[in-house]
């Protein structure tokens, strides 16, 4: 392609040199550039891609894209140009040089604390339903409606996102869901993406190592819908924003005037357009009631547990219509929607008397929706195994223990994730929030969830919080193999075949 088919859309500042130059491939990471790419020097968190521009052009680069002005003996034979906004004009760029690929796409974002990965599942499994196929971008994993791969990021950098909706769009999606991360708005890794519908789950405290506090958290997470209001023509059918009635900050973006989306709210509250009602939940699932604009009825039945999940649910209903989807063929095929790993997953075998569940919560918001979700199971006891990672959010660490102690009979606190911190020293600050003494203290996290396994009895129910769908644990700066699923997994057969044993044991002495 042809910088200058490139240019107009970064918004330039200033361009030095050839604009006529075809361009190979576009990229962030000096390290991968190869002859005739375009460099993008973008100002991260811990890295200033402006200090790598000599190396990638050491590498070939053609052009440099920076906010900083080039001249004639930085530059070589690279053309150069500078832009006011690294982040955006590569998204913008990204989207022109895989051809617009969310144009051909009904894009459906979805933002929040909780519930992102759940609704972004439920979404795709009701397009596909309807549609045949549809791509997934998110925490668990990335789908371009053919292959799956690993998740790197919740939300990937835009020149991923562009290329992967192309890749959807090639395979013959109609639609796409998307995670998108406040982490991922703030540093404008979705611009240029043009969406048919967003959602907004709920705000509760995460991330304030980043965003500081509240106010600039929920800045951030509004972006998605001042991104979706700015994009949208009046002349065109106007997009969808779809946005949790109930919540504190659900109701002031619900309040924002929106001039060119439509505004769809869901909850338990009577003036939400979706609104909840009458839920029952066993082990098998849920149903409940839903009710839309006050003028009908249906009968949700979801094979997920939990009032969080009826939400989520109910979010990627309201979605499906925004999407055109016939909404009564999309409450039929959510009967059938996939269990999401890591959400309340269910820990295999099930010929155990008490129950054992694996879920990603590691905010105090989700902890409490994960325990009152299973308490609803009327459970003899709760057993609940978390911690808290390192090098993140500290002053949450103290409110995850109220809410783990609050809402458990047992507390077993680990290590989760620690990352560069000492593990020891993360435990310290997580019994701060204890006041009670109903608690253990395990820094492994292997044998934290063989003693839960251990004290589980007849009807308990073991909660693990923290990793979810994760299969690794960082420790020192290293990923190592760790999986809940398959500790539990572990621990159980372990447990099974101890009780085995010993039951032979005691009848050997009887005879």
């Amino acid at each position: 392609m042809k910088l200058a088919l490139l240019i107009d859309s970064m918004d330039p500042k200033s361009v030095l040199g050839d604009t006529q130059a075809e361009v190979a491939s576009l990229r962030y990471d000096s390290r991968k550039i190869e002859a005739g790419d375009v460099f993008f020097a973008l100002r991260g968190v811990n890295v200033d891609g402006h200090e790598h521009i000599a190396s990638a052009l050491e590498k070939g680069a053609k052009v440099i894209v920076a906010e900083i002005p080039g001249d004639d003996e930085s530059r070589g034979d690279a053309t150069w140009i500078q832009v006011r906004d690294g982040r955006r004009a590569m998204g913008a760029a990204a989207d022109v040089f895989y051809g617009q690929p969310s144009d051909s796409l009904g894009v459906v974002g979805i933002t929040g604390t909780n519930g992102k990965t759940t609704t972004a599942f439920l979404v795709h499994h009701l397009i596909k339903m309807a549609w045949r196929r549809c791509g997934l971008l998110g925490t668990v994993v990335y789908d371009n409606g053919e292959t799956q791969s690993d998740a790197a990021n919740t939300t990937p950098e835009s020149l991923e996102i562009h290329r992967l909706l192309s890749e959807m769009r090639d395979n013959d999606c109609r639609g796409a869901a998307i995670e998108v991360s406040s982490h991922g708005l703030a540093q404008h890794r979705t611009a240029a993406v043009r969406f048919r519908v967003g959602v907004f789950t709920n705000l509760s405290q995460d991330h304030f190592d980043y965003h500081g506090n509240f106010e600039n958290y929920f800045a951030a997470k509004k972006m998605l819908f001042d991104q979706i209001e700015a994009q949208a023509s009046s002349g065109s059918k106007p997009p969808v924003i779809v946005i949790n009635g109930d919540d504190k900050y659900g109701k002031r973006l619900a309040a924002e005037p929106w001039s060119h989306a439509k505004l769809v709210t869901f909850g338990h509250s009577i003036n939400c357009d979706f609104r909840i009602n009458n839920i029952r939940s066993d082990f098998s699932g849920t149903t409940y009631q839903l009710e839309i604009r006050n003028q009908r009825s249906m009968l949700v039945r979801l094979p997920l547990i939990g009032r969080y999940n009826v939400e989520n649910a109910t979010a990627a209903l309201a979605a499906a219509q925004g999407m055109g989807l016939n909404l009564r063929e999309a409450v039929k095929n959510i009967q059938e929607a996939p269990q999401v790993p890591g959400r309340l997953e269910a820990v295999e075998p099930h010929r155990t008397a008490y129950k054992v569940y694996v879920d990603y919560a590691h905010t105090p918001d989700a902890l409490v929706n994960a325990l009152k979700t299973l308490r609803d199971l009327r459970p003899a006891r709760l057993i609940t195994v978390f911690g808290c990672g390192g090098d993140r959010d500290r002053a949450k660490r103290p409110k995850m223990a109220r809410a783990v102690e609050e809402n458990s009979d047992i507390a077993i606190i680990t290590s989760d994730n620690p990352r560069t911190e000492d593990p020891e020293a993360i435990l310290r600050e997580v019994k701060l929030g204890m006041k009670g003494d109903r608690y253990a203290t395990i820094a492994d996290r292997r044998e934290a969830i063989r003693e839960a396994i251990r004290l589980a009895r007849p009807r308990d129910i073991v909660l693990i919080a923290g990793k979810g769908h994760e299969d690794y644990q960082e420790i020192n700066g290293e990923r190592l193999d760790f999986d809940d699923r398959v500790a539990a997994r572990h621990a159980i057969n372990d447990r099974i075949e101890e009780e085995v044993q010993l039951r032979k044991e005691r009848e050997e002495e009887q005879q």
